[in-house]
């Protein structure tokens, strides 16, 4: 950062000093420099405003999430683009939107299985995984506590993060914190974002807005 000050510095510098300087020969080996100088700017800059995101992705971050109407799936999103994270979406055949699909996660929401997509990945390139899901009857859906049954978690930092109507009970909190040790993992936090029901719903703006906030409070 200091650097890039620098040379910002330098760069108006000499542009008073071709402003002002009479010698012509001078004049000209002050354009050819600050040409080169401009050229690198661009890089310079963009290199200065990366330098915090950069920092944030070093610890090689990848953001898993089932959503069923959406929420989730914006926050998962809100996440990756804060890490510069990949996004892995899970599918689950039994909860499509509709009327059907409705009904299956009232009837599995505390189970702790489910049919998904994909099941068991290579997770050997990342140390954190952000995890997420809507909250069912108090409990995270169950494509995540699939997915935490179906992989080897060993040395991953583990996030959880969901989306509710209502709220969440702590003991199935927990007993996902068991889930993710029992697999060699170690459980970080729980980030969620309660954005209501639909006539009193949280908006994008807000929900993204709050979700930075977490995000800027959460230790790794």
């Amino acid at each position: 950062m200091f650097d890039v000050i620098f040379r910002v510095h330098l760069f108006a510098v000499l542009v008073e000093l071709l402003i002002n300087n009479k010698h012509k020969k001078f004049n000209v080996w002050i354009q050819a420099f600050l040409l080169g100088l401009m050229s690198m700017l661009p890089t310079l800059s963009l290199a200065a405003v990366n330098l915090e995101a950069d920092a944030r992705s070093e610890g090689k971050v990848l953001v898993v999430y089932f959503s069923r109407s959406g929420n989730t799936e914006l926050l998962a999103q809100e996440i990756a683009g804060y890490y510069q994270a990949p996004l892995l979406p899970l599918k689950a055949v039994a909860y499509p939107l509709g009327a059907q699909g409705l009904f299956n996660a009232v009837l599995d929401a505390q189970e702790k299985n489910a049919v998904i997509s994909p099941e068991a990945v290579d997770l050997s390139a990342y140390d954190t995984l952000f995890i997420g899901a809507p909250i069912w009857r108090y409990s995270p859906a169950p494509p995540v506590w699939q997915f935490i049954e179906s992989n080897n978690l060993t040395h991953k930092n583990v996030v959880l993060f969901s989306t509710f109507n209502s709220g969440f009970k702590q003991e199935y909190i927990d007993e996902f914190e068991v889930s993710v040790e029992a697999r060699g993992g170690k459980f970080i936090n729980h980030l969620y974002i309660r954005r209501g029901r639909m006539l009193v719903q949280m908006s994008d703006e807000d929900l993204l807005a709050r979700a930075r906030e977490k995000l800027q409070q959460l230790e790794l």
